[in-house]
Protein backbone atom coordinates (compact mmCIF):
# COMPACT_ATOMS: atom_id res chain seq x y z
CA UNK A 1 0.00 0.00 0.00
CA UNK A 2 2.79 2.73 1.01
CA UNK A 3 4.81 1.31 -2.62
CA UNK A 4 1.49 1.98 -4.29
CA UNK A 5 1.04 6.12 -2.55
CA UNK A 6 4.57 6.71 -3.32
CA UNK A 7 3.73 5.44 -7.21
CA UNK A 8 0.71 7.86 -7.46
CA UNK A 9 2.51 10.59 -5.59
CA UNK A 10 5.38 10.25 -8.08
CA UNK A 11 2.90 10.23 -11.05
CA UNK A 12 3.05 13.59 -13.41
CA UNK A 13 2.07 12.08 -16.57
CA UNK A 14 -1.18 13.09 -18.93
CA UNK A 15 -4.15 14.27 -18.01
CA UNK A 16 -5.45 10.81 -19.04
CA UNK A 17 -3.10 8.93 -16.71
CA UNK A 18 -3.77 11.49 -13.93
CA UNK A 19 -7.29 10.52 -14.41
CA UNK A 20 -6.53 6.85 -13.94
CA UNK A 21 -4.72 7.85 -11.13
CA UNK A 22 -7.48 10.06 -9.86
CA UNK A 23 -10.04 6.92 -10.02
CA UNK A 24 -7.52 4.52 -8.40
CA UNK A 25 -7.09 6.56 -5.56
CA UNK A 26 -11.24 7.08 -5.01
CA UNK A 27 -11.63 3.27 -5.15
CA UNK A 28 -8.71 3.05 -2.11
CA UNK A 29 -9.85 5.65 -0.42
CA UNK A 30 -13.21 3.36 -0.17
CA UNK A 31 -11.43 0.64 0.68
CA UNK A 32 -10.37 1.59 4.24
CA UNK A 33 -13.51 1.59 6.32
CA UNK A 34 -14.35 -2.05 4.87
CA UNK A 35 -10.63 -3.26 5.89
CA UNK A 36 -11.03 -1.95 9.10
CA UNK A 37 -14.19 -3.54 9.64
CA UNK A 38 -12.87 -6.71 7.87
CA UNK A 39 -9.67 -6.40 11.06
CA UNK A 40 -12.25 -5.96 13.48
CA UNK A 41 -14.49 -9.15 12.19
CA UNK A 42 -11.15 -11.10 12.54
CA UNK A 43 -10.42 -9.69 15.84
CA UNK A 44 -13.79 -10.51 16.86
CA UNK A 45 -13.83 -14.06 15.06
CA UNK A 46 -10.68 -14.33 17.27
CA UNK A 47 -11.96 -13.66 20.30
CA UNK A 48 -15.08 -16.18 19.58
CA UNK A 49 -12.82 -19.04 18.73
CA UNK A 50 -11.04 -18.11 21.85
CA UNK A 51 -14.11 -18.16 23.80
CA UNK A 52 -15.07 -21.42 22.32
CA UNK A 53 -11.76 -22.59 22.48
CA UNK A 54 -11.91 -21.99 25.86
CA UNK A 55 -15.20 -22.90 26.82
CA UNK A 56 -14.57 -26.93 27.10
CA UNK A 57 -11.95 -25.74 29.09
CA UNK A 58 -13.31 -23.60 31.72
CA UNK A 59 -13.52 -26.34 34.33
CA UNK A 60 -9.20 -25.48 33.76
CA UNK A 61 -10.64 -22.04 34.56
CA UNK A 62 -8.63 -21.84 38.15
CA UNK A 63 -5.51 -23.68 36.16
CA UNK A 64 -6.19 -21.02 33.51
CA UNK A 65 -6.54 -17.82 35.33
CA UNK A 66 -3.06 -18.23 36.70
CA UNK A 67 -2.36 -17.65 32.67
CA UNK A 68 -4.36 -15.06 32.23
CA UNK A 69 -1.87 -12.05 33.13
CA UNK A 70 -0.10 -13.44 30.10
CA UNK A 71 -2.90 -13.38 27.91
CA UNK A 72 -4.10 -10.10 28.76
CA UNK A 73 -0.69 -9.08 27.88
CA UNK A 74 -1.15 -10.56 24.46
CA UNK A 75 -4.36 -8.90 24.52
CA UNK A 76 -3.13 -5.36 24.99
CA UNK A 77 -0.04 -6.13 22.43
CA UNK A 78 -2.49 -7.74 20.15
CA UNK A 79 -4.61 -4.23 20.82
CA UNK A 80 -1.83 -1.72 20.33
CA UNK A 81 -1.13 -3.10 17.00
CA UNK A 82 -4.16 -3.14 16.16
CA UNK A 83 -4.47 0.94 17.21
CA UNK A 84 -1.16 1.05 15.33
CA UNK A 85 -2.65 -0.21 12.26
CA UNK A 86 -6.14 1.80 12.77
CA UNK A 87 -3.63 5.20 12.59
CA UNK A 88 -1.52 3.95 10.47
CA UNK A 89 -4.91 3.16 8.21
CA UNK A 90 -6.18 6.47 8.67
CA UNK A 91 -2.55 8.32 8.19
CA UNK A 92 -2.67 6.16 4.90
CA UNK A 93 -6.45 7.63 4.33
CA UNK A 94 -5.55 11.23 5.06
CA UNK A 95 -2.51 10.86 2.79
CA UNK A 96 -4.85 9.63 -0.16
CA UNK A 97 -7.30 12.75 0.81
CA UNK A 98 -4.81 14.73 0.45
CA UNK A 99 -3.47 13.17 -2.73
CA UNK A 100 -6.83 13.06 -4.78
CA UNK A 101 -7.06 17.00 -3.55
CA UNK A 102 -4.17 17.38 -5.11
CA UNK A 103 -5.18 15.67 -8.01
CA UNK A 104 -8.43 17.47 -8.09
CA UNK A 105 -6.37 21.02 -7.72
CA UNK A 106 -4.11 19.55 -10.53
CA UNK A 107 -7.13 18.82 -12.64
CA UNK A 108 -8.58 21.81 -12.25
CA UNK A 109 -5.54 23.50 -13.22
CA UNK A 110 -4.69 21.61 -16.26
CA UNK A 111 -8.16 21.88 -17.69
CA UNK A 112 -7.79 25.67 -17.07
CA UNK A 113 -4.40 25.66 -18.77
CA UNK A 114 -6.01 23.24 -21.84
CA UNK A 115 -9.28 25.57 -21.38
CA UNK A 116 -6.62 28.59 -21.91
CA UNK A 117 -5.07 26.83 -24.22
CA UNK A 118 -7.65 25.78 -26.54
CA UNK A 119 -8.61 29.35 -26.68
CA UNK A 120 -5.73 30.83 -27.21
CA UNK A 121 -5.28 27.91 -30.15
CA UNK A 122 -8.73 28.70 -31.15
CA UNK A 123 -7.88 32.80 -31.30
CA UNK A 124 -4.63 31.93 -32.97
CA UNK A 125 -6.06 30.05 -35.88
CA UNK A 126 -9.10 32.35 -36.20
CA UNK A 127 -5.88 34.95 -36.89
CA UNK A 128 -4.33 32.82 -38.72
CA UNK A 129 -7.58 31.78 -40.97
CA UNK A 130 -8.33 35.93 -41.20
CA UNK A 131 -4.67 36.43 -41.84
CA UNK A 132 -4.45 34.03 -44.56
CA UNK A 133 -7.96 34.62 -46.08
CA UNK A 134 -6.84 38.51 -46.34
CA UNK A 135 -3.39 37.45 -47.54
CA UNK A 136 -4.88 34.93 -50.29
CA UNK A 137 -7.70 37.30 -51.07
CA UNK A 138 -5.15 39.97 -51.51
CA UNK A 139 -3.18 37.69 -53.81
CA UNK A 140 -5.98 36.54 -56.17
CA UNK A 141 -7.17 40.64 -56.19
CA UNK A 142 -3.88 41.03 -57.41
CA UNK A 143 -4.01 37.92 -59.36
CA UNK A 144 -7.31 38.78 -61.07
CA UNK A 145 -5.83 42.29 -61.87
CA UNK A 146 -2.68 41.31 -63.51
CA UNK A 147 -5.03 38.67 -65.36
CA UNK A 148 -7.68 41.10 -66.29
CA UNK A 149 -3.98 43.34 -67.56
CA UNK A 150 -2.82 40.17 -69.55
CA UNK A 151 -6.41 39.72 -70.74
CA UNK A 152 -7.13 43.54 -71.66
CA UNK A 153 -3.53 43.45 -73.16
CA UNK A 154 -4.23 40.10 -74.96
CA UNK A 155 -7.35 41.33 -76.02
CA UNK A 156 -5.55 44.60 -77.28
CA UNK A 157 -2.54 42.70 -78.84
CA UNK A 158 -4.85 40.02 -80.72
CA UNK A 159 -6.34 43.17 -82.34
CA UNK A 160 -3.45 44.67 -83.09
CA UNK A 161 -2.53 41.43 -84.62
CA UNK A 162 -5.48 41.00 -86.36
CA UNK A 163 -5.37 44.74 -87.95
CA UNK A 164 -1.61 43.90 -88.39
CA UNK A 165 -2.92 40.71 -90.30
CA UNK A 166 -5.42 42.45 -92.14
CA UNK A 167 -3.09 45.28 -93.35
CA UNK A 168 0.06 43.13 -94.31
CA UNK A 169 -2.69 41.01 -96.66
CA UNK A 170 -3.77 43.90 -98.29
CA UNK A 171 -0.49 44.94 -98.89
CA UNK A 172 0.22 41.46 -100.31
CA UNK A 173 -2.83 41.64 -102.27
CA UNK A 174 -2.26 44.98 -103.36
CA UNK A 175 1.70 43.70 -103.87
CA UNK A 176 0.37 40.64 -106.20
CA UNK A 177 -1.84 43.03 -107.84
CA UNK A 178 1.33 45.46 -108.55
CA UNK A 179 3.13 42.54 -109.81
CA UNK A 180 0.74 41.00 -111.96
CA UNK A 181 0.27 44.23 -113.37
CA UNK A 182 3.85 45.27 -113.46
CA UNK A 183 4.08 41.37 -114.98
CA UNK A 184 1.82 42.61 -117.92
CA UNK A 185 3.79 45.99 -118.24
CA UNK A 186 6.80 43.92 -118.62
CA UNK A 187 5.56 41.83 -121.15
CA UNK A 188 3.58 44.58 -122.85
CA UNK A 189 7.21 47.13 -122.59
CA UNK A 190 9.29 43.94 -123.81
CA UNK A 191 6.97 43.49 -126.72
CA UNK A 192 7.40 47.74 -127.69
CA UNK A 193 10.62 47.31 -126.97
CA UNK A 194 11.57 44.56 -129.54
CA UNK A 195 8.75 46.23 -132.14
CA UNK A 196 10.70 49.44 -131.12
CA UNK A 197 14.18 47.87 -131.71
CA UNK A 198 13.12 46.22 -134.90
CA UNK A 199 11.84 49.63 -136.00
CA UNK A 200 15.35 51.16 -134.94
CA UNK A 201 17.18 49.01 -136.43
CA UNK A 202 15.17 49.79 -139.88
CA UNK A 203 15.53 53.55 -139.18
CA UNK A 204 19.55 52.73 -137.95
CA UNK A 205 19.92 51.16 -141.45
CA UNK A 206 17.87 54.15 -143.16
CA UNK A 207 19.99 56.47 -141.40
CA UNK A 208 23.14 54.64 -141.93
CA UNK A 209 21.73 55.13 -145.80
CA UNK A 210 20.92 58.44 -145.33
CA UNK A 211 23.94 59.44 -143.57
CA UNK A 212 25.93 57.54 -146.44
CA UNK A 213 23.95 60.01 -148.72
CA UNK A 214 24.56 62.88 -146.55
CA UNK A 215 28.21 62.12 -146.34
CA UNK A 216 28.31 62.13 -149.98
CA UNK A 217 26.16 65.46 -150.41
CA UNK A 218 28.29 66.68 -147.43
CA UNK A 219 31.92 65.88 -149.47
CA UNK A 220 29.77 67.04 -152.16
CA UNK A 221 29.29 70.41 -150.89
CA UNK A 222 32.53 70.78 -148.61
CA UNK A 223 34.13 70.52 -152.19
CA UNK A 224 31.80 73.19 -153.24
CA UNK A 225 32.02 75.78 -150.01
CA UNK A 226 35.94 74.70 -149.85
CA UNK A 227 37.58 78.03 -149.35
CA UNK A 228 41.15 79.41 -149.32
CA UNK A 229 42.18 82.52 -147.65
CA UNK A 230 45.10 85.20 -148.84
CA UNK A 231 46.33 87.60 -146.57
CA UNK A 232 47.73 90.94 -148.47
CA UNK A 233 48.94 93.99 -148.15
CA UNK A 234 48.90 97.07 -151.20
CA UNK A 235 50.72 99.89 -151.09
CA UNK A 236 48.76 102.94 -152.11
CA UNK A 237 49.21 103.72 -155.97
CA UNK A 238 50.66 100.45 -156.26
CA UNK A 239 48.75 97.62 -158.13
CA UNK A 240 48.87 94.44 -156.84
CA UNK A 241 47.97 90.98 -157.89
CA UNK A 242 46.72 89.37 -155.58
CA UNK A 243 45.74 86.03 -156.57
CA UNK A 244 45.23 84.32 -160.11
CA UNK A 245 42.62 86.44 -162.00
CA UNK A 246 41.99 89.39 -159.09
CA UNK A 247 43.92 92.18 -158.91
CA UNK A 248 43.86 95.42 -156.14
CA UNK A 249 45.01 98.81 -156.58
CA UNK A 250 44.57 101.70 -153.86
CA UNK A 251 44.31 104.94 -154.86
CA UNK A 252 43.21 106.96 -151.45
CA UNK A 253 43.00 106.28 -147.93
CA UNK A 254 41.05 107.86 -144.79
CA UNK A 255 43.08 106.86 -141.61
CA UNK A 256 40.25 108.56 -139.15
CA UNK A 257 37.93 106.55 -140.53
CA UNK A 258 40.02 103.25 -141.50
CA UNK A 259 38.50 103.68 -145.24
CA UNK A 260 40.01 103.65 -148.46
CA UNK A 261 39.68 104.00 -152.30
CA UNK A 262 40.59 102.04 -155.38
CA UNK A 263 39.41 99.49 -157.23
CA UNK A 264 39.87 95.36 -158.20
CA UNK A 265 40.49 94.00 -161.75
CA UNK A 266 38.56 90.37 -162.40
CA UNK A 267 40.23 87.58 -164.92
CA UNK A 268 38.69 86.62 -166.77
CA UNK A 269 35.41 88.61 -166.16
CA UNK A 270 37.39 91.58 -167.46
CA UNK A 271 35.50 93.95 -165.48
CA UNK A 272 36.38 96.06 -162.28
CA UNK A 273 34.46 96.34 -159.32
CA UNK A 274 35.09 100.28 -157.75
CA UNK A 275 35.91 100.82 -154.08
CA UNK A 276 34.92 104.43 -152.63
CA UNK A 277 35.07 104.90 -148.93
CA UNK A 278 35.10 101.01 -148.26
CA UNK A 279 35.24 100.76 -144.73
CA UNK A 280 37.62 97.84 -142.58
CA UNK A 281 36.16 94.84 -141.99
CA UNK A 282 33.05 95.48 -144.34
CA UNK A 283 33.23 92.68 -147.01
CA UNK A 284 33.22 93.19 -150.27
CA UNK A 285 31.08 89.85 -152.03
CA UNK A 286 31.14 89.73 -155.64
CA UNK A 287 30.77 86.09 -157.45
CA UNK A 288 33.13 85.10 -160.60
CA UNK A 289 32.99 83.28 -163.60
CA UNK A 290 31.62 80.90 -165.07
CA UNK A 291 31.21 78.90 -162.09
CA UNK A 292 29.24 81.24 -160.42
CA UNK A 293 30.78 80.87 -156.93
CA UNK A 294 31.47 83.27 -154.22
CA UNK A 295 34.38 85.97 -153.38
CA UNK A 296 35.09 88.18 -150.82
CA UNK A 297 37.36 90.93 -149.97
CA UNK A 298 38.00 91.91 -146.39
CA UNK A 299 40.11 95.03 -145.60
CA UNK A 300 41.32 94.51 -141.77
CA UNK A 301 43.73 98.09 -141.24
CA UNK A 302 44.32 101.02 -142.98
CA UNK A 303 47.11 102.78 -142.48
CA UNK A 304 48.60 106.28 -144.63
CA UNK A 305 50.19 104.42 -147.01
CA UNK A 306 48.88 101.29 -147.45
CA UNK A 307 45.91 98.96 -146.18
CA UNK A 308 45.90 95.14 -145.03
CA UNK A 309 43.21 92.14 -145.29
CA UNK A 310 42.43 88.88 -146.78
CA UNK A 311 40.97 87.73 -149.72
CA UNK A 312 38.81 84.69 -149.55
CA UNK A 313 38.66 82.76 -153.01
CA UNK A 314 37.26 79.31 -153.82
CA UNK A 315 39.51 76.44 -153.47
CA UNK A 316 39.56 75.17 -156.93
CA UNK A 317 40.14 78.48 -158.49
CA UNK A 318 43.57 78.32 -160.01
CA UNK A 319 42.11 74.83 -161.87
CA UNK A 320 39.18 76.40 -163.31
CA UNK A 321 41.02 80.08 -163.75
CA UNK A 322 43.39 78.77 -165.72
CA UNK A 323 41.70 76.55 -168.30
CA UNK A 324 38.95 79.88 -168.20
CA UNK A 325 42.23 81.95 -169.59
CA UNK A 326 43.57 79.55 -172.00
CA UNK A 327 40.26 79.06 -173.22
CA UNK A 328 40.15 83.35 -173.52
CA UNK A 329 43.30 83.19 -175.22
Amino acid sequence: MFDMRGDIRSNSGPLTERSKVSEKMNKELDEPSHTHWIAIGVLAAAIGGLCSYGYPTLRHVPGMLAQLPGFQKSLERVSIHLAEMEAVVKDWGRSQQELQELVAKLDKQTAARFQASRKQVQGLKVEIQSRVHDEVAAETQEIETQLSQVQAKSAADRANNRANVERLETEVMTLQEETVRQAGELRNARSEFEREYANRNQQLASLNEQMGRDRRDADDLAKKLAVKRIDFEVNRGHKEDLAEGVSLDITGTDVCHRRANGWMWLMPDRRTIWLRGQAAQQPVIFYGYPNGKRRELVITNVTKNSVTGYLILPADTGSYMTAALSKGE
